[in-house]
Parts: structure tokens; sequence; C-alpha cells
């Protein structure tokens, strides 16, 4: 009997697991503000701009947001230089240029060699330091007309996603991509989001912050503004927050992305439930299966200790027990067992 009882609260005990018990994966954030009078020597301009880095949790690539207003001409081009700052350096990391907001992504085949740092970690190292700042050059400005030194944004957290089709809830065939960046502040009420998307069937009609878990649709928790265009930025903050699902408060919509429930989903007249979608900092390898594999019944054994205790099933390993299949068998064990006891 002891041995049945024990088999039983096994079985409860898996079934007691969540589904996902995976938390969102966050990564640094660094962050500059830009400004003439940071250049060496200082350029008198009136314009203004700041940027926002996100490292992946990995730390084999970083996501961009650069902003500026105000340049005295069109940009010419942008860098992340190795410098400290009051003094100048070479490039180590080149910007897309482009009108604001420029957004990107830097791996390490962009980066290149300087002043000593020979390596993409190393250039990850020389940020941590505070030895990196941003250039902005224009043609009146060559050597740069807006400058600002990147620092960790400590208490920060990023998360990134990719956008897919084969992510939505059913999974939607298609050309269609993008990406997703969010970042929550240090003091948690405030929330920064970047995305771009590419080969839609159409300019998006809206897109959401959804709450919910991979493989599973749910309310909108903040919708985005801006879309239609690529790429889109903004900012949330609880004036924007729609209950949904339980969560009620923004702090709640904060911890629902730390704790990976949420997506981004992106909405389209050919396909209004959403064309492309992303878990915020979740990895979502393939769709979720629809429908449940085949269960094989490992064979039993009649090894026992206790010579009254009919033969039970043999009990596979926990890794198969965490697989849909090992979970059916755990049903049908249960069954055999309650029918003995």
């Amino acid at each position: 009997m002891r041995r049945r009882i024990g088999i039983l609260a096994l079985i409860a005990g898996l079934f007691a697991l969540p589904a996902t018990a995976k938390a969102a994966a966050s990564g640094e954030v660094w962050t500059a503000t830009l400004s003439g009078g940071a250049e060496v020597p200082p350029v008198a301009t009136s314009a203004t701009g700041s940027a926002t880095f996100v490292l992946s949790p990995d730390g084999t690539t970083i996501r961009y947001l650069v902003q500026y207003s105000g340049l005295s001409d069109a940009l010419a081009a942008a860098h992340i230089h190795l410098g400290a700052a009051g003094s100048n350096g070479g490039v180590m990391l080149p910007l897309a240029a482009g009108p604001s907001p420029m957004v990107g992504i830097l791996d390490a085949s962009d980066f290149l060699a300087t002043g000593g740092v020979t390596t993409f970690s190393g250039a990850l190292e020389a940020i941590r330091a505070g030895t990196t700042y941003i250039n902005l050059h224009t043609a009146a400005n060559p050597a740069g007309e807006l400058r600002g030194q990147l620092a960790i944004a400590t208490g920060a957290q990023g998360f990134s996603t990719p956008l897919s089709g084969t992510q939505e809830v059913p999974p939607v065939a298609g050309a269609a991509t993008g990406d997703a960046t969010v970042v929550i502040n240090a003091a948690g009420d405030a929330i920064t989001y970047w995305l771009t998307d590419s080969a839609m069937t159409s300019a998006p009609a809206a897109g959401h912050i959804h709450l919910g878990a991979a493989g599973s649709n749910g309310g909108i928790l903040f919708p985005l503004a801006g879309v239609g265009t690529s790429p889109v930025v903004g900012t949330l903050t609880a004036a924007n927050l729609t209950p949904t699902g339980g969560v009620t408060t923004f702090s709640g919509a904060v911890d629902a992305i730390r704790a990976g429930t949420t997506y981004i989903n992106l909405h389209t007249a050919a396909n209004p439930a959403g064309e492309l979608r992303g878990q915020v900092g979740v990895t979502v390898s393939a769709p979720p299966p629809t429908t449940t594999p085949a269960v094989t019944v490992p064979p039993t054994s009649t090894a026992t200790t206790d010579p009254a205790a009919p033969a039970v099933p043999f009990l596979p390993t926990l890794t198969v027990l965490a697989t849909a299949a090992g979970l059916g068998w755990l049903l049908a064990a249960a069954a055999v067992l309650r029918s003995r006891v």
C-alpha cells in the first residue's frame, strides 16, 4: 500500500508542475544622452539625442535604438567609438545611419578592432567599463555633432524577440518577419519598445502586447502606437494599461513580462487575429503541437520488495515524464493503481 501511495503522490506532484516554468530572459541595458557639448572639442548645436542598447542574454547580439533631432543636416554616419569621456577614439561598431528613430542589431560580424580591443567580447567589456561613446556625424561636423558616453542602466531590464507567423496560434504562413525589443526602466514604471516588420501582406492595422504564454492567446495588455510604419517606437506607462486576464495594475503587467507570459502581436487586414507574433523574452523554436502524440505504454516490471504488492508499470525517467507521451502514460498508470487499491 505504501508503494502505491508513493507512486500516486509522485504522479500528482508531476501534474502540479506548470506547463511553462521558463521566465523571460533579460539582457543588460546601456544608455547614453547625446549632446554637442560632449564632443571633443565641443560643438555648438541645438541638436539633441538619446540611445538605448540591449545585450542579448547570451551576449551575442546588441539591439539598439537611437533617436535624435535638430541636426545641422542629414546624418552621414553613426558609430560606437572606443574612448573615455573627454577623449576621442576609433570606430568599434558602426550603426546603420538613417532618419530618426534608428534601430538595428549588432553582432561579432560588425566588430572593428581598434585601440587594443580585438574581439567582440572585448568590446562588451569596454562598454561595461564606460570607455565607449556614441557619435553622430554630419557633413557640417564630420568629426561628430552629437556624442554621448555609454553607461550601464542599472536596474533596467531588456527583453527581445523575433516576430514570426509560426508563433501565431494557429500558425500563419507567409514571408513576413520582424523583431521587437522591450525595456523596463529601473523604477518599473515605464516600458520603452521598438519593433520592425517586413514583407507583411499589408501595413499593420494594429499592434499590441497581449497577455498569454507561448502556444496560447490572450487579451490586450497594451496597445502599441504608431504601427503601420517600420520601425515603431514608443513608451508605455500605467495610463496605457488595458486590464485583462487578472492583470489589473502596471506592476502586474511588468511581472507578466518578466515571467514570459506576454507576446507582441501585429494584426493585418488579411490576418486580423495576427500575422506576426513574438513571445517577449522567450525563445519559441517551433509552433506548439496541435495533436496529442500517440502514447506507448512501457513494459511492466514484476520486481518488488513488497510480496503483497501487485506488479506496477515501470516508471520512466523524469525526462520522459516531462513529455506529452510520458504524461499520458501517467494517466493510464494512475487509473490502473486506483483500480487495484
